[in-house]
C-alpha cells in the first residue's frame, strides 16, 4: 500500500467526484482525499502534507490562486496541479510565476488529466528517496526550500534544483524533463563563484557550484521567457552565498561523500 496522498479541491460535487473517479480508474497508487473548499483543504494539508494537489481556479470564497500561493508558503515542494475552464493569459502567468507543477484547461483529456498526476507523484517518490540518500537535518531542508522559492521568483525560472551529482537533493518549480545535462562549472579550489551557462533547444539552464559538491541549476522554458532573465547572474550568486554559509560546513559534508560514482 502506498503512502502517497492526493488532495483535489473543487467546489462542485460531481467535478471533484470526476477527477477522483479518474485517478481511481487510472489505478494510481494513492490515498485520494477531495475538499469542497479552499479553507477546507488549506486544514486538510496543515494536518498531513500531500504529494500532489488538484485545485481549480474558480471556486466561491477563496480562489485557486490564492490557494496555490497559500500552499507554497506551506511547503515550497508542494506539486500543485491547477485547472481552468477559463483562457486568461494574466491567470496562467500567475499560475507559472507561483510554480505550479502543471496547468490543464477544461475540456481535457482523461489521459493529459491523469498524466500530470501520474508526473508529480513521480516527482515526489524521486524526492522522498533523495531526502533518504542525503538526509539533511528539518531546519537545513527548510532553509534550502526557502532559497530555491525566492531564487525561482526572483528570476522567473520554471524550476530550480539543487543537486549532488546526479541526485535531485532538493527541487522547486514544475518537473524539468526532457532537457539536455545540466551544465557543469569549471571546478576552482579559490573561493569564486563558479557559474556555467547552456544553452539548449527547448530549456536554457543556468548552474554554479555550491559547496561539498553541491550545484545549483535554475531552468528556464524558451516557450516562457522570463523578462528577469538579466538579474539571474545577481541572485544565483546571492543564492550561492546564503546556500554556501549552511550547507558548506562539515555537518553537511556526508551530502557530497554520498554523490553517486
Amino acid at each position: 500500500m502506498t503512502d502517497q496522498r492526493v488532495l483535489i479541491v473543487d467546489d462542485e460535487q460531481r467535478t471533484l467526484m470526476l477527477l477522483r473517479e479518474s485517478l481511481v480508474v487510472a489505478g494510481l497508487d494513492a490515498e485520494f482525499v477531495c475538499a469542497m473548499s479552499a479553507e477546507e483543504a488549506l486544514k486538510a494539508f496543515a494536518q498531513r502534507p500531500f504529494d500532489a494537489v488538484i485545485v481549480d481556479v474558480r471556486m466561491s470564497g477563496m480562489d485557486g490562486l490564492e490557494l496555490l500561493a497559500r500552499l507554497r508558503q506551506a511547503d515550497p515542494t508542494a506539486r500543485v496541479i491547477v485547472v481552468s475552464a477559463y483562457t486568461d493569459l494574466e491567470v496562467e502567468d500567475q499560475v507559472r510565476k507561483l510554480g505550479a507543477h502543471a496547468f490543464l484547461h477544461k475540456p481535457f483529456a482523461f489521459d493529459e488529466f491523469t498524466s500530470a498526476v501520474s508526473s508529480a507523484l513521480r516527482d515526489a517518490a524521486k524526492n522522498k528517496n533523495a531526502s533518504h540518500a542525503h538526509p539533511m537535518a528539518d531546519w537545513q531542508t527548510q532553509f534550502v526550500q526557502r532559497q530555491l522559492t525566492a531564487l525561482m521568483r526572483d528570476t522567473g525560472a520554471q524550476c530550480v534544483l539543487l543537486t549532488n551529482g546526479s541526485t535531485v537533493v532538493a527541487r522547486v518549480g514544475a518537473e524539468s524533463g526532457g532537457y539536455e545535462a545540466l551544465p557543469v562549472p569549471v571546478p576552482s579550489q579559490a573561493s569564486v563563484f563558479n557559474f556555467a551557462y547552456h544553452q539548449g533547444k527547448t530549456h536554457d539552464i543556468y548552474s554554479a557550484e555550491v559547496a561539498n559538491g553541491l550545484r545549483l541549476s535554475l531552468v528556464f522554458d524558451r516557450n516562457q521567457p522570463s523578462s528577469r532573465i538579466g538579474l539571474v547572474l545577481q541572485y544565483t550568486r546571492r543564492a550561492v552565498q546564503e546556500l554556501t554559509s549552511v550547507l558548506g560546513s562539515t555537518e553537511t559534508a556526508n551530502l557530497a561523500a554520498a554523490r553517486p560514482t
